[in-house]
């Protein structure tokens, strides 16, 4: 199986740690549920996962550090779930990722600045963090971005001098 796409159901319980047996998976789709419990760290086997869609499908906890296995990754939408600790500092080590979204979560802040090391985002949302404080550094060298959303992160500093490079960018 390479596509699983569970979204938009009434679906309910954990996510079965079984699922990381499927191992050829590239795209999964569970957002629009009532799931429960964290992610299972199975799903850090996929090796040829690029998309993984999340939003508010009920899971919670951290984000499993096998995660920072899914190197071909390029679309992460993990919004409106219950996730809590930090986002991970791995996240940035997904060089592939075009989207990022992590908005509407329990993430506590700062923002990691390993981030930037995701230069080919073109959308990037990151919204309330709880507690830290974030700069706008880690963006310096995201010139693709054409969707920038970073609302309610505690975000202290100035906005970055070379903010005129970001000529994509249609949404601030």
């Amino acid at each position: 199986m390479q596509y699983l796409s569970l979204g938009i159901n009434a679906l309910s319980g954990e996510l079965p740690e079984e699922l990381g047996f499927l191992t050829e998976i590239i795209s999964f789709a569970i957002g629009g549920n009532n799931f429960s419990g964290p992610l299972p760290s199975g799903l850090g086997n996929w090796k040829r996962l690029t998309q993984i869609y999340m939003d508010a499908s009920g899971v919670s906890g951290a984000i499993p550090p096998t995660f920072a296995n899914l190197l071909n990754l390029e679309a992460l939408w993990a919004s409106n779930n219950e996730f809590t600790g930090r986002i991970p500092d791995f996240i940035g080590n997904l060089s592939k990722l075009t989207i990022l979204k992590f908005e509407g979560n329990s993430f506590q802040g700062p923002i990691p600045s390993t981030l930037s090391n995701l230069t080919s985002l073109v959308d990037l949302r990151i919204s309330d963090l709880l507690n830290g404080s974030s700069s706008l550094d880690f963006i310096w060298n995201m010139k693709n971005l054409s969707k920038l959303v970073l609302r309610n992160n505690n975000i202290s500093g100035s906005i970055p001098s070379n903010i005129g490079e970001y000529q994509s960018l249609s949404l601030l």
